[in-house]
């Protein structure tokens, strides 16, 4: 999965973009967002995933060990899919094999403003549980919005 850490990065900077309207950020001197991928290249605990369809790069997942609302488990850090793949099952697939990859408890987050992901999240992670997930609004901290709480067995 070295190689491929620069599709990665490139994804991570349309996923920025596409989201700048409702995540505070600013370009850096070079004109790109920038996301630190370290703790996803060098830590066992921070775990990236990529979806690929026909051989092309089509969105992505990170995976962060829980911090939000929990101490122990997976928080999804980040999750894209490319407009061109959306509405195709691709994102679905995504996260059906990211939660199935990591089994324990579980946090996904999404921000308030974003209202189709958490559409989304609600939808496949209800799929996944049958319906048994809880439903946070997190409104201190460090990050706010929406969590499902959840255990993948």
């Amino acid at each position: 999965m070295p190689e491929e850490f620069p599709a990665l990065a490139q994804m991570l900077e349309l996923y920025q973009y596409e989201l700048s309207d409702i995540w505070d950020q600013d370009l850096d001197s070079s004109g790109k967002y920038g996301y630190d991928l370290t703790h996803h290249r060098e830590d066992r605990r921070f775990h990236a995933h990529v979806a690929l369809v026909n051989g092309h790069f089509a969105g992505f997942a990170l995976v962060a060990p829980a911090a939000v609302t929990r101490t122990e488990g997976c928080w999804m850090e980040q999750f894209f899919v490319l407009k061109k793949h959306r509405r195709t099952g691709v994102g679905s697939a995504l996260a059906r094999h990211v939660l199935s990859s990591h089994p324990g408890p579980w946090e996904v987050g999404q921000m308030p403003a974003n209202l189709p992901a958490q559409a989304f999240w609600r939808r496949v992670i209800g799929q996944l549980t049958a319906g048994q997930y809880v439903e946070l609004q997190v409104t201190q901290g460090g990050w706010l919005g929406v969590v499902q709480q959840f255990d993948m067995g």
